[in-house]
Protein backbone atom coordinates (compact mmCIF):
# COMPACT_ATOMS: atom_id res chain seq x y z
CA UNK A 1 0.00 0.00 0.00
CA UNK A 2 2.76 2.22 1.17
CA UNK A 3 4.49 1.63 -2.40
CA UNK A 4 1.33 2.27 -4.11
CA UNK A 5 0.75 5.41 -1.83
CA UNK A 6 3.88 6.60 -3.39
CA UNK A 7 3.37 5.54 -6.86
CA UNK A 8 0.44 7.63 -7.20
CA UNK A 9 2.23 10.49 -5.16
CA UNK A 10 4.84 10.19 -7.99
CA UNK A 11 2.27 9.86 -10.38
CA UNK A 12 0.53 12.89 -9.00
CA UNK A 13 3.71 14.59 -9.23
CA UNK A 14 4.34 13.76 -12.20
CA UNK A 15 0.81 15.26 -13.88
CA UNK A 16 1.85 18.47 -11.87
CA UNK A 17 5.08 18.69 -13.09
CA UNK A 18 4.15 18.05 -17.00
CA UNK A 19 1.05 20.62 -16.03
CA UNK A 20 3.24 23.60 -14.66
CA UNK A 21 5.69 22.91 -17.71
CA UNK A 22 2.36 23.24 -20.06
CA UNK A 23 1.83 26.20 -17.61
CA UNK A 24 4.63 27.62 -18.52
CA UNK A 25 5.57 26.98 -21.93
CA UNK A 26 2.11 28.58 -22.49
CA UNK A 27 3.12 31.38 -20.31
CA UNK A 28 5.97 32.18 -22.31
CA UNK A 29 4.32 31.77 -25.61
CA UNK A 30 1.96 34.31 -24.63
CA UNK A 31 4.91 36.85 -23.32
CA UNK A 32 6.11 36.58 -26.34
CA UNK A 33 3.46 37.67 -28.43
CA UNK A 34 2.45 40.16 -25.68
CA UNK A 35 6.07 41.89 -26.19
CA UNK A 36 5.83 40.91 -29.91
CA UNK A 37 2.61 43.28 -29.88
CA UNK A 38 3.64 45.57 -27.48
CA UNK A 39 7.00 46.84 -29.79
CA UNK A 40 4.84 46.69 -32.57
CA UNK A 41 2.04 48.97 -30.95
CA UNK A 42 4.98 51.44 -29.33
CA UNK A 43 6.76 51.47 -33.38
CA UNK A 44 3.31 52.51 -34.79
CA UNK A 45 2.88 55.17 -32.36
CA UNK A 46 6.38 56.49 -32.34
CA UNK A 47 5.71 56.55 -36.63
CA UNK A 48 2.57 58.11 -36.64
CA UNK A 49 3.91 60.90 -34.02
CA UNK A 50 6.57 60.78 -36.01
CA UNK A 51 4.17 61.36 -38.96
CA UNK A 52 1.89 63.47 -37.31
CA UNK A 53 4.71 65.60 -36.13
CA UNK A 54 6.00 66.23 -39.74
CA UNK A 55 3.11 67.01 -41.36
CA UNK A 56 2.35 69.57 -38.46
CA UNK A 57 5.63 71.18 -39.10
CA UNK A 58 4.69 71.10 -42.78
CA UNK A 59 1.65 72.74 -41.64
CA UNK A 60 3.62 76.00 -40.03
CA UNK A 61 5.96 76.15 -42.78
CA UNK A 62 2.94 76.84 -45.23
CA UNK A 63 1.31 79.13 -42.46
CA UNK A 64 4.31 81.07 -42.57
CA UNK A 65 5.01 81.38 -46.51
CA UNK A 66 1.32 82.35 -46.38
CA UNK A 67 1.97 85.91 -44.57
CA UNK A 68 6.08 86.41 -44.72
CA UNK A 69 5.44 89.22 -47.56
CA UNK A 70 2.87 91.21 -45.24
CA UNK A 71 4.51 90.10 -42.15
CA UNK A 72 7.94 89.15 -42.03
CA UNK A 73 8.96 90.10 -38.40
CA UNK A 74 6.61 87.58 -37.88
CA UNK A 75 7.39 84.96 -39.57
CA UNK A 76 11.48 85.56 -38.86
CA UNK A 77 10.44 85.35 -35.61
CA UNK A 78 8.39 81.96 -36.10
CA UNK A 79 11.16 80.82 -37.75
CA UNK A 80 13.77 81.41 -35.28
CA UNK A 81 12.33 79.94 -32.72
CA UNK A 82 11.21 76.85 -34.10
CA UNK A 83 13.08 73.33 -32.66
CA UNK A 84 15.11 72.10 -35.59
CA UNK A 85 14.99 68.22 -34.34
CA UNK A 86 11.33 68.73 -36.18
CA UNK A 87 12.96 69.41 -39.41
CA UNK A 88 13.21 65.63 -40.06
CA UNK A 89 13.61 65.36 -43.50
CA UNK A 90 15.04 67.06 -46.57
CA UNK A 91 11.76 68.77 -47.94
CA UNK A 92 11.19 70.06 -44.63
CA UNK A 93 14.59 71.37 -44.38
CA UNK A 94 14.87 72.91 -47.75
CA UNK A 95 11.15 74.92 -47.05
CA UNK A 96 12.65 76.57 -43.71
CA UNK A 97 15.59 77.54 -45.25
CA UNK A 98 13.99 79.08 -47.90
CA UNK A 99 11.45 80.86 -45.56
CA UNK A 100 14.68 81.55 -43.58
CA UNK A 101 16.41 83.47 -46.40
CA UNK A 102 13.01 85.45 -47.08
CA UNK A 103 12.45 86.83 -44.12
CA UNK A 104 16.21 87.74 -43.35
CA UNK A 105 15.36 89.61 -46.50
CA UNK A 106 12.61 90.90 -46.11
CA UNK A 107 13.16 92.33 -42.57
CA UNK A 108 16.33 94.37 -44.52
CA UNK A 109 19.05 91.93 -42.72
CA UNK A 110 21.43 91.28 -44.95
CA UNK A 111 23.10 87.97 -44.92
CA UNK A 112 26.76 87.00 -46.71
CA UNK A 113 25.97 83.45 -45.73
CA UNK A 114 24.97 81.73 -48.75
CA UNK A 115 24.55 78.50 -46.42
CA UNK A 116 20.18 79.07 -45.98
CA UNK A 117 20.38 79.44 -50.22
CA UNK A 118 22.76 76.04 -50.66
CA UNK A 119 20.42 73.91 -48.69
CA UNK A 120 17.38 74.78 -50.29
CA UNK A 121 19.18 74.93 -53.44
CA UNK A 122 20.65 71.72 -53.13
CA UNK A 123 17.00 70.25 -53.22
CA UNK A 124 14.58 72.71 -54.98
CA UNK A 125 17.06 71.56 -58.05
CA UNK A 126 15.80 68.14 -58.25
CA UNK A 127 12.56 68.37 -56.38
CA UNK A 128 9.88 70.76 -55.51
CA UNK A 129 8.02 73.51 -57.90
CA UNK A 130 10.22 76.10 -60.20
CA UNK A 131 9.22 78.95 -58.12
CA UNK A 132 11.09 77.90 -55.23
CA UNK A 133 14.06 76.43 -57.44
CA UNK A 134 13.90 80.54 -59.02
CA UNK A 135 14.23 82.16 -54.88
CA UNK A 136 16.63 79.83 -53.62
CA UNK A 137 18.80 80.87 -56.48
CA UNK A 138 17.67 84.49 -55.99
CA UNK A 139 19.08 84.61 -52.67
CA UNK A 140 22.21 82.62 -53.49
CA UNK A 141 22.73 85.72 -55.87
CA UNK A 142 21.97 88.02 -53.32
CA UNK A 143 24.14 86.50 -50.83
CA UNK A 144 26.76 87.21 -53.26
CA UNK A 145 25.77 90.56 -53.63
CA UNK A 146 26.20 91.25 -50.27
CA UNK A 147 29.65 89.59 -50.15
CA UNK A 148 30.43 91.83 -53.21
CA UNK A 149 31.37 89.30 -55.48
CA UNK A 150 28.80 90.54 -58.12
CA UNK A 151 29.70 88.38 -61.40
CA UNK A 152 28.31 85.33 -59.11
CA UNK A 153 25.65 86.64 -58.16
CA UNK A 154 25.09 87.64 -62.08
CA UNK A 155 25.52 84.22 -62.65
CA UNK A 156 23.09 82.93 -60.23
CA UNK A 157 20.63 85.05 -61.02
CA UNK A 158 20.94 84.82 -65.12
CA UNK A 159 20.05 80.86 -64.23
CA UNK A 160 16.87 82.17 -62.62
CA UNK A 161 15.68 84.66 -64.85
CA UNK A 162 14.61 82.47 -67.50
CA UNK A 163 12.55 79.93 -65.05
CA UNK A 164 11.30 82.91 -63.12
CA UNK A 165 9.63 84.73 -66.71
CA UNK A 166 7.24 81.23 -66.63
CA UNK A 167 6.61 80.85 -63.22
CA UNK A 168 7.40 83.71 -60.73
CA UNK A 169 6.92 87.40 -62.07
CA UNK A 170 7.01 88.77 -58.46
CA UNK A 171 10.77 87.17 -58.13
CA UNK A 172 11.33 88.15 -61.79
CA UNK A 173 11.07 92.06 -61.01
CA UNK A 174 13.10 90.97 -57.83
CA UNK A 175 15.75 89.91 -60.15
CA UNK A 176 15.57 92.57 -62.37
CA UNK A 177 16.05 95.39 -59.79
CA UNK A 178 19.05 93.40 -57.90
CA UNK A 179 20.91 93.59 -61.41
CA UNK A 180 20.20 97.23 -61.56
CA UNK A 181 21.70 97.19 -58.19
CA UNK A 182 24.97 95.16 -59.52
CA UNK A 183 25.47 97.24 -63.08
CA UNK A 184 24.85 101.02 -60.99
CA UNK A 185 27.78 99.75 -58.88
CA UNK A 186 29.83 98.61 -61.80
CA UNK A 187 28.86 102.14 -63.38
CA UNK A 188 26.52 100.19 -66.38
CA UNK A 189 24.35 103.17 -66.44
CA UNK A 190 22.42 101.73 -69.71
CA UNK A 191 22.08 98.33 -68.37
CA UNK A 192 20.55 100.18 -64.94
CA UNK A 193 18.06 101.85 -66.77
CA UNK A 194 16.99 98.80 -68.57
CA UNK A 195 16.35 96.30 -65.85
CA UNK A 196 14.95 98.98 -63.31
CA UNK A 197 12.20 99.44 -66.84
CA UNK A 198 11.77 96.12 -67.04
CA UNK A 199 11.31 95.30 -63.34
CA UNK A 200 8.75 98.38 -63.42
CA UNK A 201 6.66 96.54 -66.42
CA UNK A 202 6.85 93.72 -64.41
CA UNK A 203 4.96 95.41 -61.46
CA UNK A 204 2.66 96.25 -63.55
CA UNK A 205 1.28 93.46 -65.10
CA UNK A 206 0.73 91.83 -61.65
CA UNK A 207 -0.51 95.26 -60.15
CA UNK A 208 2.47 94.86 -57.42
CA UNK A 209 1.43 98.30 -56.19
CA UNK A 210 4.08 98.33 -53.35
CA UNK A 211 6.89 97.58 -55.51
CA UNK A 212 5.83 99.77 -58.64
CA UNK A 213 6.39 102.87 -56.45
CA UNK A 214 10.02 101.40 -55.02
CA UNK A 215 11.16 100.89 -58.90
CA UNK A 216 9.17 104.52 -59.67
CA UNK A 217 11.58 105.40 -56.87
CA UNK A 218 14.36 103.84 -58.17
CA UNK A 219 14.41 104.57 -61.96
CA UNK A 220 14.01 108.48 -60.52
CA UNK A 221 17.26 108.07 -58.60
CA UNK A 222 18.89 106.63 -61.62
CA UNK A 223 17.62 109.88 -63.89
CA UNK A 224 19.12 111.23 -61.75
CA UNK A 225 22.31 109.91 -61.63
CA UNK A 226 22.55 109.96 -65.16
CA UNK A 227 21.44 113.90 -65.24
CA UNK A 228 17.92 113.65 -66.90
CA UNK A 229 16.81 115.59 -63.93
CA UNK A 230 13.24 115.98 -65.97
CA UNK A 231 12.28 112.67 -65.76
CA UNK A 232 13.34 112.23 -62.32
CA UNK A 233 11.17 115.28 -61.06
CA UNK A 234 8.12 113.83 -62.96
CA UNK A 235 8.49 110.30 -61.02
CA UNK A 236 9.29 111.90 -58.01
CA UNK A 237 6.01 114.48 -58.33
CA UNK A 238 3.64 111.66 -59.35
CA UNK A 239 5.05 109.79 -56.07
CA UNK A 240 4.35 112.85 -53.71
CA UNK A 241 1.34 114.02 -55.16
CA UNK A 242 -0.56 110.36 -55.38
CA UNK A 243 0.29 109.56 -51.64
CA UNK A 244 2.70 106.34 -52.04
CA UNK A 245 0.97 103.16 -50.21
CA UNK A 246 4.25 102.86 -48.60
CA UNK A 247 5.56 106.00 -45.84
CA UNK A 248 9.09 104.63 -46.59
CA UNK A 249 8.66 105.69 -50.42
CA UNK A 250 7.42 108.84 -49.30
CA UNK A 251 10.31 110.12 -46.86
CA UNK A 252 12.46 108.88 -49.79
CA UNK A 253 10.83 110.66 -52.59
CA UNK A 254 10.79 113.44 -50.16
CA UNK A 255 14.48 113.20 -49.80
CA UNK A 256 15.50 112.58 -53.17
CA UNK A 257 13.08 116.14 -54.66
CA UNK A 258 14.95 118.37 -52.13
CA UNK A 259 18.15 116.71 -53.80
CA UNK A 260 16.99 117.23 -56.92
CA UNK A 261 15.87 120.55 -56.44
CA UNK A 262 19.27 121.67 -54.77
CA UNK A 263 21.55 119.91 -57.40
CA UNK A 264 19.68 120.66 -61.15
CA UNK A 265 20.62 123.00 -63.05
CA UNK A 266 17.91 125.48 -62.66
CA UNK A 267 18.13 124.64 -58.36
CA UNK A 268 15.20 125.87 -56.50
CA UNK A 269 16.90 125.98 -52.82
CA UNK A 270 14.30 127.13 -51.05
CA UNK A 271 11.94 123.99 -52.40
CA UNK A 272 15.21 122.00 -51.14
CA UNK A 273 14.76 123.56 -47.93
CA UNK A 274 10.92 122.64 -47.33
CA UNK A 275 11.26 119.21 -48.55
CA UNK A 276 14.47 118.34 -46.42
CA UNK A 277 12.46 120.18 -43.53
CA UNK A 278 9.22 117.77 -44.17
CA UNK A 279 11.49 114.65 -44.47
CA UNK A 280 13.10 116.18 -41.08
CA UNK A 281 9.63 116.58 -39.27
CA UNK A 282 8.13 113.53 -40.40
CA UNK A 283 11.00 111.07 -40.54
CA UNK A 284 13.22 112.28 -38.13
CA UNK A 285 16.34 112.32 -40.37
CA UNK A 286 15.92 109.07 -41.44
CA UNK A 287 16.94 107.53 -44.69
CA UNK A 288 19.28 111.02 -45.00
CA UNK A 289 22.76 110.61 -45.98
CA UNK A 290 25.82 113.23 -45.30
CA UNK A 291 25.29 114.15 -49.02
CA UNK A 292 22.09 115.38 -48.22
CA UNK A 293 22.49 117.10 -45.12
CA UNK A 294 25.54 119.19 -47.41
CA UNK A 295 23.09 119.84 -49.68
CA UNK A 296 20.53 121.13 -46.99
CA UNK A 297 23.69 123.05 -45.72
CA UNK A 298 24.47 124.92 -49.06
CA UNK A 299 21.06 125.52 -50.00
CA UNK A 300 20.76 127.34 -46.05
CA UNK A 301 23.84 128.99 -47.56
CA UNK A 302 22.51 130.50 -51.14
CA UNK A 303 18.98 131.50 -49.19
CA UNK A 304 21.33 133.13 -46.81
CA UNK A 305 20.42 131.13 -43.77
CA UNK A 306 24.15 131.24 -42.74
CA UNK A 307 23.49 130.76 -39.08
CA UNK A 308 20.97 127.12 -39.97
CA UNK A 309 23.50 126.06 -42.10
CA UNK A 310 26.25 126.14 -39.95
CA UNK A 311 24.51 124.55 -37.30
CA UNK A 312 24.67 121.44 -39.65
CA UNK A 313 28.36 122.10 -40.81
CA UNK A 314 29.46 122.31 -37.08
CA UNK A 315 28.53 118.36 -37.05
CA UNK A 316 28.92 117.37 -40.61
CA UNK A 317 32.83 118.05 -40.71
CA UNK A 318 33.41 116.06 -37.90
CA UNK A 319 32.04 112.83 -39.46
CA UNK A 320 32.34 113.31 -42.95
CA UNK A 321 35.63 113.46 -44.39
CA UNK A 322 35.20 112.14 -47.98
CA UNK A 323 35.85 113.78 -51.23
CA UNK A 324 32.26 114.44 -51.75
CA UNK A 325 32.43 116.69 -48.45
CA UNK A 326 35.31 118.42 -49.32
CA UNK A 327 33.20 119.57 -52.90
CA UNK A 328 30.62 120.59 -50.79
CA UNK A 329 32.63 122.66 -48.48
CA UNK A 330 34.58 124.29 -51.68
CA UNK A 331 30.98 125.17 -52.57
CA UNK A 332 30.03 126.62 -49.27
CA UNK A 333 33.56 128.53 -48.61
CA UNK A 334 32.33 130.19 -52.54
CA UNK A 335 29.28 130.54 -52.30
CA UNK A 336 29.66 132.82 -48.56
CA UNK A 337 32.98 134.46 -50.57
CA UNK A 338 35.90 132.56 -48.86
CA UNK A 339 38.30 132.13 -51.66
CA UNK A 340 41.33 131.74 -49.91
CA UNK A 341 39.57 128.79 -47.88
CA UNK A 342 37.41 127.60 -51.13
CA UNK A 343 40.60 127.25 -53.35
CA UNK A 344 42.11 124.98 -50.55
CA UNK A 345 39.25 123.11 -50.07
CA UNK A 346 39.00 122.61 -53.51
CA UNK A 347 42.82 121.38 -54.06
CA UNK A 348 41.86 118.74 -51.53
CA UNK A 349 38.81 117.61 -53.70
CA UNK A 350 40.71 117.38 -56.54
CA UNK A 351 43.26 115.03 -54.93
CA UNK A 352 41.07 112.34 -54.04
CA UNK A 353 38.66 112.87 -56.84
CA UNK A 354 41.85 111.72 -58.95
CA UNK A 355 42.24 108.48 -56.76
CA UNK A 356 38.58 108.01 -56.48
CA UNK A 357 38.94 108.17 -60.89
CA UNK A 358 41.69 105.80 -60.93
CA UNK A 359 39.25 103.56 -58.73
CA UNK A 360 36.82 103.92 -61.30
CA UNK A 361 39.08 102.84 -64.47
CA UNK A 362 40.38 100.25 -62.08
CA UNK A 363 36.79 99.00 -61.37
CA UNK A 364 36.07 99.20 -64.88
CA UNK A 365 38.78 97.22 -66.45
CA UNK A 366 37.23 94.74 -63.21
CA UNK A 367 34.06 94.73 -64.81
CA UNK A 368 35.42 93.74 -68.33
CA UNK A 369 37.20 90.95 -67.12
CA UNK A 370 34.20 89.68 -65.25
CA UNK A 371 32.10 90.15 -68.64
CA UNK A 372 34.99 88.44 -70.56
CA UNK A 373 35.66 85.51 -67.82
CA UNK A 374 31.59 85.15 -67.17
CA UNK A 375 30.73 82.94 -70.00
CA UNK A 376 33.84 80.66 -69.11
CA UNK A 377 32.86 80.12 -65.32
CA UNK A 378 29.63 79.11 -66.45
CA UNK A 379 31.04 76.92 -68.62
CA UNK A 380 33.02 75.04 -65.81
CA UNK A 381 30.08 74.98 -63.90
CA UNK A 382 28.74 72.87 -66.51
CA UNK A 383 31.07 70.46 -67.27
CA UNK A 384 31.06 69.46 -63.61
CA UNK A 385 27.34 69.05 -63.68
CA UNK A 386 27.59 67.08 -66.85
CA UNK A 387 30.76 64.99 -66.78
CA UNK A 388 29.08 61.89 -65.97
CA UNK A 389 26.99 62.09 -69.12
CA UNK A 390 29.55 63.03 -71.30
CA UNK A 391 30.59 59.21 -72.70
CA UNK A 392 26.97 58.73 -73.17
CA UNK A 393 26.35 61.84 -75.23
CA UNK A 394 29.90 60.86 -77.06
CA UNK A 395 28.19 57.67 -78.17
CA UNK A 396 25.27 58.87 -79.27
CA UNK A 397 26.83 61.17 -81.31
CA UNK A 398 29.14 59.00 -83.02
CA UNK A 399 25.95 56.25 -83.66
CA UNK A 400 23.77 59.13 -84.63
CA UNK A 401 26.45 60.38 -87.02
CA UNK A 402 27.21 57.72 -88.22
CA UNK A 403 23.84 56.75 -89.17
CA UNK A 404 23.65 59.77 -90.54
CA UNK A 405 26.41 59.27 -93.33
CA UNK A 406 24.86 55.88 -94.27
CA UNK A 407 21.61 57.64 -95.12
CA UNK A 408 23.32 60.24 -97.09
CA UNK A 409 25.23 57.46 -98.92
CA UNK A 410 22.36 55.41 -99.60
CA UNK A 411 20.41 58.79 -100.29
CA UNK A 412 23.50 60.10 -102.56
CA UNK A 413 23.64 56.79 -104.41
CA UNK A 414 19.79 57.01 -105.25
CA UNK A 415 19.60 59.93 -106.43
CA UNK A 416 22.71 58.99 -108.85
CA UNK A 417 20.45 56.22 -110.26
CA UNK A 418 17.18 58.62 -110.82
CA UNK A 419 20.15 61.43 -112.35
CA UNK A 420 21.21 58.44 -114.75
CA UNK A 421 17.58 56.98 -115.89
CA UNK A 422 16.48 60.74 -115.81
CA UNK A 423 19.66 61.62 -118.49
CA UNK A 424 19.07 58.37 -120.41
CA UNK A 425 15.61 59.13 -120.72
CA UNK A 426 16.75 63.05 -121.91
CA UNK A 427 18.71 61.38 -124.65
CA UNK A 428 16.53 58.86 -125.74
CA UNK A 429 14.00 61.70 -126.19
CA UNK A 430 16.15 63.94 -128.39
CA UNK A 431 16.88 60.94 -130.35
CA UNK A 432 13.24 60.49 -131.16
CA UNK A 433 12.91 64.22 -132.19
CA UNK A 434 15.76 63.77 -134.27
CA UNK A 435 14.01 60.77 -136.25
CA UNK A 436 10.87 62.47 -136.30
CA UNK A 437 12.91 65.64 -138.00
CA UNK A 438 14.31 63.57 -140.23
CA UNK A 439 11.17 62.46 -141.02
CA UNK A 440 9.75 65.49 -141.66
CA UNK A 441 7.14 65.17 -138.86
CA UNK A 442 7.55 68.74 -137.20
CA UNK A 443 6.45 72.45 -137.58
CA UNK A 444 9.06 74.69 -139.73
CA UNK A 445 9.39 76.73 -136.12
CA UNK A 446 10.64 73.11 -134.13
CA UNK A 447 12.80 71.90 -137.47
CA UNK A 448 14.61 75.54 -136.93
CA UNK A 449 15.04 74.67 -133.11
CA UNK A 450 16.22 71.60 -133.81
CA UNK A 451 18.59 72.18 -136.70
CA UNK A 452 20.13 74.85 -134.72
CA UNK A 453 21.45 71.92 -131.94
CA UNK A 454 21.22 69.30 -135.07
CA UNK A 455 25.09 68.45 -134.40
CA UNK A 456 24.78 67.76 -130.36
CA UNK A 457 21.46 66.07 -130.81
CA UNK A 458 23.05 63.81 -133.20
CA UNK A 459 25.88 63.36 -130.57
CA UNK A 460 23.47 62.60 -127.89
CA UNK A 461 21.70 60.23 -130.18
CA UNK A 462 24.83 58.08 -131.01
CA UNK A 463 25.75 58.33 -127.07
CA UNK A 464 22.35 56.84 -126.40
CA UNK A 465 23.02 53.97 -128.82
CA UNK A 466 26.15 53.16 -127.37
CA UNK A 467 24.99 53.25 -123.89
CA UNK A 468 21.94 50.77 -124.78
CA UNK A 469 24.73 48.20 -126.38
CA UNK A 470 27.10 48.72 -123.32
CA UNK A 471 24.46 48.35 -120.03
CA UNK A 472 26.11 45.81 -118.60
CA UNK A 473 29.30 47.05 -118.96
CA UNK A 474 29.90 49.41 -115.79
CA UNK A 475 32.93 51.17 -116.79
CA UNK A 476 31.69 52.71 -120.34
CA UNK A 477 28.34 52.74 -118.65
CA UNK A 478 30.33 55.51 -116.52
CA UNK A 479 32.19 57.52 -119.22
CA UNK A 480 28.82 57.43 -121.47
CA UNK A 481 27.03 58.73 -118.32
CA UNK A 482 29.39 61.75 -117.77
CA UNK A 483 29.23 62.98 -121.55
CA UNK A 484 25.84 62.52 -121.69
CA UNK A 485 25.46 64.87 -118.66
CA UNK A 486 27.90 66.85 -119.72
CA UNK A 487 26.22 67.23 -123.41
CA UNK A 488 22.95 67.91 -121.98
CA UNK A 489 23.76 70.41 -119.45
CA UNK A 490 25.73 72.43 -122.66
CA UNK A 491 22.73 72.04 -124.50
CA UNK A 492 20.88 73.45 -121.89
CA UNK A 493 22.75 76.88 -121.18
CA UNK A 494 23.08 77.16 -125.09
CA UNK A 495 19.26 77.47 -125.10
CA UNK A 496 18.48 79.58 -122.21
CA UNK A 497 21.19 81.91 -123.45
CA UNK A 498 21.13 81.93 -126.90
CA UNK A 499 19.51 84.85 -128.79
CA UNK A 500 19.12 82.77 -132.05
CA UNK A 501 16.55 80.58 -129.87
CA UNK A 502 14.77 84.36 -129.69
CA UNK A 503 15.26 85.15 -133.27
CA UNK A 504 14.09 81.83 -134.77
CA UNK A 505 10.56 82.65 -132.58
CA UNK A 506 10.38 86.22 -133.60
CA UNK A 507 10.66 85.13 -137.52
CA UNK A 508 7.86 82.96 -137.22
CA UNK A 509 5.60 84.17 -134.53
CA UNK A 510 5.53 87.62 -135.63
CA UNK A 511 8.07 89.17 -133.03
CA UNK A 512 6.58 87.65 -130.13
CA UNK A 513 9.50 86.85 -127.92
CA UNK A 514 10.71 90.34 -128.01
CA UNK A 515 7.01 92.02 -127.52
CA UNK A 516 7.05 89.90 -124.01
CA UNK A 517 10.78 90.75 -122.96
CA UNK A 518 9.76 93.96 -123.82
CA UNK A 519 6.56 94.46 -122.24
CA UNK A 520 7.02 92.26 -118.73
CA UNK A 521 10.51 93.20 -118.73
CA UNK A 522 10.83 91.53 -114.87
CA UNK A 523 10.07 88.23 -115.31
CA UNK A 524 12.45 85.75 -114.62
CA UNK A 525 14.61 83.78 -116.89
CA UNK A 526 12.58 81.08 -116.73
CA UNK A 527 9.67 82.30 -117.18
CA UNK A 528 10.87 83.53 -120.75
CA UNK A 529 12.58 80.23 -121.25
CA UNK A 530 9.39 78.46 -121.13
CA UNK A 531 7.31 80.61 -123.31
CA UNK A 532 9.64 79.82 -126.22
CA UNK A 533 9.03 75.75 -125.19
CA UNK A 534 5.33 76.51 -125.64
CA UNK A 535 5.59 78.67 -128.19
CA UNK A 536 7.26 76.17 -130.36
CA UNK A 537 4.64 73.04 -129.51
CA UNK A 538 6.16 71.12 -127.04
CA UNK A 539 4.39 69.18 -124.02
CA UNK A 540 5.11 68.91 -120.53
CA UNK A 541 7.15 66.35 -120.69
CA UNK A 542 9.48 67.75 -123.18
CA UNK A 543 10.11 70.79 -121.51
CA UNK A 544 10.89 69.13 -118.35
CA UNK A 545 13.78 67.41 -119.76
CA UNK A 546 15.00 70.87 -121.50
CA UNK A 547 14.64 72.43 -118.43
CA UNK A 548 15.71 70.01 -115.72
CA UNK A 549 12.89 69.93 -113.62
CA UNK A 550 9.78 67.46 -112.94
CA UNK A 551 6.75 68.18 -115.15
CA UNK A 552 4.82 69.04 -111.92
CA UNK A 553 7.45 72.07 -112.06
CA UNK A 554 6.36 72.51 -115.23
CA UNK A 555 3.11 73.34 -114.95
CA UNK A 556 3.58 74.99 -112.07
CA UNK A 557 6.15 77.36 -113.63
CA UNK A 558 3.46 77.76 -116.81
CA UNK A 559 0.63 78.30 -114.03
CA UNK A 560 2.37 81.26 -112.82
CA UNK A 561 3.13 82.75 -115.62
CA UNK A 562 -0.49 82.24 -116.92
CA UNK A 563 -1.12 84.25 -113.93
CA UNK A 564 1.52 86.84 -114.50
CA UNK A 565 0.22 87.89 -117.96
CA UNK A 566 -3.41 87.89 -117.02
CA UNK A 567 -2.91 90.43 -114.13
CA UNK A 568 -0.59 92.48 -116.41
CA UNK A 569 -1.13 95.23 -118.38
CA UNK A 570 0.77 93.85 -121.46
CA UNK A 571 -0.40 95.65 -125.19
CA UNK A 572 -0.16 91.87 -126.14
CA UNK A 573 -1.80 89.97 -123.66
CA UNK A 574 -4.30 87.77 -125.71
CA UNK A 575 -1.39 86.80 -127.95
CA UNK A 576 0.72 85.92 -125.04
CA UNK A 577 -2.00 84.24 -123.31
CA UNK A 578 -2.92 82.34 -126.61
CA UNK A 579 0.85 80.48 -127.19
CA UNK A 580 1.13 79.75 -123.30
CA UNK A 581 -2.37 77.84 -123.60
Amino acid sequence: MFYVGVLRKRESCHKGSNYLQKTVTLHNISYKYFMKRTLLFIFLSLFLLDGCSSHRVNEILKDVESYIMERPDSALAVLDTMDRTLLKNEHLRAHHALLHAMALDKNYIDVTDDSLSNVALKYYQNHGDKRNLVRSLYYKGLAYYYNEQYDKSISELSKAEPIAVVCDSLYLGFIQMLKANIYDLNYNDLDELECIKSALRIYAAINAVDYIDVAKLRLAQSYMSNGNYEEAESILEDLLLNKANNETIILKANRDYAFLKGTCPNPDYKTTIVYYEKAIEVGHGKYMSYQDYWVWAYALVKTSNNDAAQKILDKLVLIDTSGTAYYWQYAIAKAQGRDVESLDYFEKFSDINNEEVVQILKQSISIAQRDYYQSQYEISENIIRIRSLILWIVIISTLFILSLMCISIIRYRCKKEEEKVYYIRYAGEVSRQLDEFKNGTYSSLQKKYISMYKTKYETLQILFEKYLQTEDRVDAERLIYKRVVSLIDELRKDIENSTRFDRNLDEELNGMMTKLRTELPTLNKRYYTLFGYLALGFNSTIISHFMGCSENAVRIIKNRLKGIVKNSDAEHKLDFLEVIG
